[in-house]
């Protein structure tokens, strides 16, 4: 499982570095600058969203609510989404032509670097998780080095979600 993990972990950050390395010679403008802004946030919405739900349901599990398995389908479920939604940022980011001469827009790429390589880990550590016993009521519950992915994989989807949308807020602003 590690190495194909590890091919998984490759093969995102090769089509990252490509998407990016074309982007300064596929530059949309006019309408097709407005359909590939226009995927971005559809694939935005549905990948965030996608995830947003699954954390959501993961403080429910804790709050005692729904069982430490529903959570998991939920997450299983909500897995394609996720990575449809981040193909589709990919692809119609690079038609949108980052300024790489910026900063915050390596922070942006960076974010979204880390985002599709914490997907591919969150993939592993759900097939993980569902060998464990169905009857998990706490966190404490989990196995320790479990506890430990979750709570990281947690703040790098957190971090890198809302650090990729509020720059492509800020500079789709500061382009108007």
């Amino acid at each position: 499982m590690r190495h194909v993990q590890w091919r998984w972990h490759a093969a995102v950050t090769a089509g990252w570095a490509l998407a990016l390395a074309v982007s300064p010679y596929t530059r949309a403008s006019g309408v097709g600058h407005d359909v590939a802004l226009g995927g971005h946030l559809l694939g935005l919405v549905v990948a965030f969203g996608a995830v947003t739900l699954v954390d959501w349901h993961g403080l429910v599990w804790l709050s005692g609510l729904r069982t430490f398995r529903d959570s998991l389908r939920i997450g299983e479920v909500a897995h394609p989404l996720v990575w449809m939604g981040l193909l589709l940022i990919i692809v119609t980011g690079a038609f949108l032509g980052p300024d790489l001469r910026e900063p915050t827009a390596w922070v942006k790429q960076l974010a979204v670097l880390a985002l599709v390589n914490n997907g591919v880990g969150v993939r592993r550590l759900g097939a993980r998780l569902s060998l464990l016993k169905p009857r998990i009521h706490r966190i404490a519950e989990l196995p320790r080095r479990h506890r430990i992915a979750m709570i990281i994989s947690l703040a790098v989807s957190q971090l890198g979600w809302w650090t990729a949308a509020v720059i492509g807020y800020l500079e789709t602003l500061s382009r108007r």
